[in-house]
């Protein structure tokens, strides 16, 4: 007999540990099909813009990503001067956009674990006006830039006091900068560039500098909490490669790829 209740409790503490882990599981797998992506709270568009329209390239990718694998998703617009810790400090799932060139080496403790696939490729820039794209780099004094953006091509310059640098969170009041002659050039896509150039109603021709130095990176998602989802989104982005060209196309975005191996320019 006591034998046989030894049985019964050996299988009873067998199955309430497996009903333990099924709802632990169930409870994961019903909290990953809500997924929160904390976002720039700033415009960027065609590229982004989560605060003030309801499309834009990135949110077409992302929501497309969602329905095609049952996933829904809930956008938080976050500081980007606090980007680096965005992951860490706030109740999200995922960072967008985010791209480990970003992050210093020396400061993993707030490095996403997980990197996805390029969403795209951007180009790092200088936009002038037309008939300044011919302007040696002595010319340039003064640069506009979105607030909380890196002027990775410029260290030095600022530096050495060179250059200086007029931020704003807003790309059109950088816009309206620089056709007033208020900066010599701002650093930002010219796809975003024209956008705004456009919404203003201004008749200006905008074009990067040919004497400065370009760049080529890439929007990714990351996160800290669900690599698998990670590995799905990069097999989607692989299978949805003309979806994602075709709305290039849609939101007058030129394709941008590497076209060499590099360190600098990949992802």
């Amino acid at each position: 007999m006591l034998l046989k209740f030894s049985v019964v409790l050996a299988k009873l503490s067998f199955y309430s540990c497996l009903l333990i882990f099924l709802c632990a599981f169930s409870a994961k797998a019903q909290q990953a099909k809500n997924l929160v992506i904390g976002v720039e709270d700033i415009a960027y568009y065609p590229y982004f813009d989560y605060t003030g329209s309801d499309t834009s390239l990135s949110k077409t990718i992302l929501d497309k990503f969602a329905a095609d694998n049952g996933y829904t998703l809930t956008y938080v617009a976050l500081p980007v001067k606090k980007f680096s810790k965005w992951l860490y400090e706030n109740d999200i799932d995922f960072k967008y956009p985010d791209n480990k060139r970003w992050h210093q080496p020396s400061a993993t403790e707030h490095n996403a674990e997980y990197y996805s696939d390029p969403l795209f490729y951007l180009r790092a820039g200088t936009v002038v006006l037309l008939e300044n794209s011919d302007k040696p780099k002595t010319y340039f004094h003064s640069l506009g830039m979105i607030s909380g953006f890196d002027p990775t091509l410029w260290r030095e310059e600022i530096i050495k006091g060179e250059v200086s640098i007029l931020d704003d969170s807003s790309t059109k009041v950088l816009i309206k900068h620089l056709v007033n002659g208020l900066v010599d050039g701002i650093d930002v896509d010219i796809a975003v560039a024209d956008y705004y150039l456009n919404t203003l109603g201004l008749n200006h021709v905008l074009t990067y500098s040919n004497t400065l130095p370009q760049d080529l990176f890439s929007h990714q998602l990351s996160t800290i909490k669900y690599p698998e989802i990670i590995e799905q989104f990069n097999q989607w982005l692989n299978a949805n490669h003309a979806f994602i060209q075709a709305n290039l196309q849609q939101f007058n975005i030129p394709k941008e790829e590497p076209v060499r191996p590099c360190a600098q320019l990949c992802p």
